[in-house]
This record gives structure tokens, sequence and C-alpha cells, in this order.
């Protein structure tokens, strides 16, 4: 038997009365649990609906062909983040964000980081103490900066200058250009950051965790930090998140 605590991302109906859930670990990246009866048990019914996190005590079987099946046993509650449920354009930037992280690939591999970011963001989103879009910003550009795809932020790419009145982000070489250095500056793949807007992405990239939702900006700001977070999770992951539309007409 293994205990472990998790974030609940995603429920999903089996048969008449079972469902199974998608869950975020620490230790094993996203695992999927198959709950018996789990659709009409109230013993397991809060801890086990999205946006729960919870401890969770399941058991590993393996069939024939050595496929590993995670079935849970029991579960205890640890924080609900209610107050989410309460607002609908709350609940669909969460759904955003859990929908982020599956389909990210967080699969069986240490998670510790990915987790704690996730956790970070459902806590302030549930307290209503930061902005949402500040929120989405920072959990869209470090999630992807977590499971690898932190881009090359320290200077220009080709004369290493550490900043320009206006610095040329590529989203294909996931690098920095002065303008001196930008030979293709009207690329569809290109993003002029000024120096605000760089120090607030780098911020973002590199701060340690315990800072990383310490800062405010203005609406003109966040606009661009936006764009951009929202253009680097586009072109990296390849998908239209259907979530975020809807998050988007809500907000």
């Amino acid at each position: 038997m293994t205990t472990l605590k998790g974030l609940i991302l995603k429920e999903t109906d089996r048969g008449e009365a079972s469902k199974s859930i998608c869950v975020l670990t620490a230790e094993k990246g996203i695992i999927y649990l198959y709950i018996r009866g789990g659709r009409k048990s109230t013993k397991t019914s809060s801890s086990t609906q999205a946006f729960s996190y919870s401890t969770l005590c399941f058991e590993e079987k393996k069939n024939a062909a050595g496929q590993v099946s995670y079935f849970l046993n029991s579960s205890e509650p640890v924080k609900l983040f209610y107050n989410i449920r309460l607002d609908a354009c709350k609940v669909a930037l969460a759904s955003y964000f859990t929908e982020l992280l599956i389909y990210s690939g967080t699969e069986s591999f240490d998670c510790k980081e990915v987790m704690r970011l996730a956790l970070n963001t459902f806590y302030f989103l549930n307290e209503g103490s930061r902005d949402n879009e500040l929120l989405r910003s920072v959990f869209e550009f470090r999630l992807l900066c977590e499971i690898g795809l932190r881009p090359e932020l320290l200077g220009c790419s080709n004369c290493l200058k550490y900043e320009d009145e206006a610095m040329h982000f590529n989203f294909i070489s996931n690098t920095l250009e002065c303008d001196e250095c930008c030979n293709n500056k009207d690329s569809v793949h290109d993003m002029v950051l000024d120096k605000t807007l760089l120090y607030i992405i780098r911020y973002i990239a590199l701060t340690e965790f315990e800072k990383l939702f310490s800062f405010r900006i203005s609406t003109a700001y966040q606009k661009k930090l936006s764009e951009f977070t929202e253009r680097f999770v586009k072109y990296h992951l390849k998908n239209n998140f259907k979530t975020l539309d809807f998050y988007k007409m809500l907000k």
C-alpha cells in the first residue's frame, strides 16, 4: 500500500458507480487512481473532487502485460480550496491550470517543483489575494520553465548584451537578441521586450519560489505579460486550450 499527497486535477466517471481521478503528486508526477463506487461514496467525495489536495492511500496492481494500475483504498482532505468553487471565473482558470498540467506530460518523474508551483497558485487563487491574470501568467511561464523549457534570458544570444531599449525574444530559438543583432525584426515568431517587461519575465523564470508571487505590475504591463506567456505556451505545447478560451470569455 502506498500513501501520497496529491492535487486532484480531474474526475472521470467509470460505469454506473465508479470513477477515476487524475492526480498530481510530487513523487510520481501525474497518476490515475481508480475508485470503486467513487461516484456514490460519501467517504471519499470531498477528498477526491477536482481542485482538492488530499492524502491518498492506494494499492498497485499489475496485469499480465506488466502494466500498473492504481486503486484507491482511502483518502483524507488536506486542503479543499473551497473558495475557488464559489466563483465561475476562478473555476475556469483552475480548470485551465489543471489542463496545462495534464497536457505538459508530467508523468512518472519527480515533480516537487511543479507541485509547489501548483499548490501556491491554487492557494492564491483560492484566497483572492493576487490578480487572476498575474496568476495565469506566472503559472503558464514558470510551469514550462520547470518542465525543461526555460529560455535563455541572460542576454543577447549573439553579443551577450544584458539589456537594450528593445530586446527581441524568438519563440523558435527560445533566445534573446538585442536590436542591433536581430536580423528579422518582422518575424511572426518574434516579440519585442522593453527593459521592464524583460525584467518581469526574468523574475518569473529565475527567482526562488519564496518570492515568485510577491510582486504586482500595472494593467498595461500585465497585458504585455499575458501576451508573452500565452504565446510561449501556444508555441511550445502546440495546443489551443478550450478551458483558456472559456476563462477569457468570463473574465
